[in-house]
């Protein structure tokens, strides 16, 4: 019951000051193209040219071609479809580490709702995903003519993926706070997590070997998986795992802000 109470506080702090969380999320959008020449427009064009680039790289060069298709193009959309999940998770574990080192003039302020700081990165993170869906569902029109009606149910899985994202940036800003040398560990945790994932190496490699746990323990793995069948297959993830990352991903962001309302009474202190 106490600990309950312990997050009633903050998440209705969020609610209350809802506005204050769409300011922060509109201004991280736009300060990540601020002073370039189109400007927003980079929010479309970017995931374009990552498509193309990874195509290229992936395919023709490395000679990757792991989905049942002949089109290199196909499996561009493929490759792409898994990076933009998990482009999501390592900018929101990067960005949350220094959120509250990055505005300490803010933590100085005690009337200053603290919890909107990782929050407010999450899901800009998961924001920009959408767009990157939208420039990918785009190409799946152009490409392959015709859109799975599986890709409706998208929101099925953002929602959990955004308090999976959400507990750990309250955990990541915790840490990133009280032990500023663990940044740069973050980001390689961040980097490896990438080679360990089913992005640009097809998950059937991995069964019936001892790295199987590897796919099936790996939340990012679920994602991008579940993903890829809800865009690109036509076909619904696992339930059974879908209801067990949404347990753990609630769990996870409920202990992440426990932590961090614990934690945050010494930020001042630090900076």
């Amino acid at each position: 019951m106490r600990f309950f109470k312990t997050l009633a506080e903050p998440v209705g702090t969020v609610i209350e000051r809802r506005w204050l969380v769409w300011y922060l999320i509109q201004r991280q959008l736009s300060q990540s193209h601020q002073g370039s020449f189109l400007g927003v427009l980079w929010i479309f064009l970017g995931p374009l040219l990552m498509i193309i680039l990874y195509t290229l790289i992936f395919s023709e060069i490395v000679g990757l071609r792991f989905r049942q298709t002949d089109s290199v193009t196909n499996f561009g959309l493929y490759l792409y479809c898994g990076l933009i999940p998990f482009q999501a998770y390592s900018e929101t574990i990067n960005k949350a580490v220094s959120s509250i080192r990055q505005n300490s003039t803010l933590v100085r302020r005690v009337v200053f709702p603290l919890e909107v700081l990782p929050l407010s990165r999450a899901a800009a993170s998961v924001i920009s995903q959408l767009f990157g869906f939208a420039a990918l569902l785009v190409l799946v029109l152009l490409l392959e003519h015709e859109l799975q009606w599986t890709t409706l149910l998208v929101p099925l899985i953002m929602a959990p993926q955004l308090l999976f994202n959400l507990g750990l940036g309250y955990l990541g800003a915790v840490a990133g706070t009280y032990l500023p040398d663990i940044q740069e560990t973050l980001h390689a945790i961040v980097r490896a997590t990438f080679f360990v994932t089913p992005i640009i190496w097809p998950p059937e490699l991995a069964e019936g070997s001892s790295f199987e746990f590897i796919v099936d323990y790996n939340p990012v793995a679920f994602l991008v998986e579940a993903y890829r069948n809800l865009l690109l297959d036509g076909h619904l993830p696992d339930m059974g795992a879908l209801l067990v990352f949404t347990g753990f991903s609630a769990a996870l962001t409920a202990v992440g802000l426990a932590v961090f309302v614990k934690a945050k009474r010494g930020f001042a202190d630090l900076l």
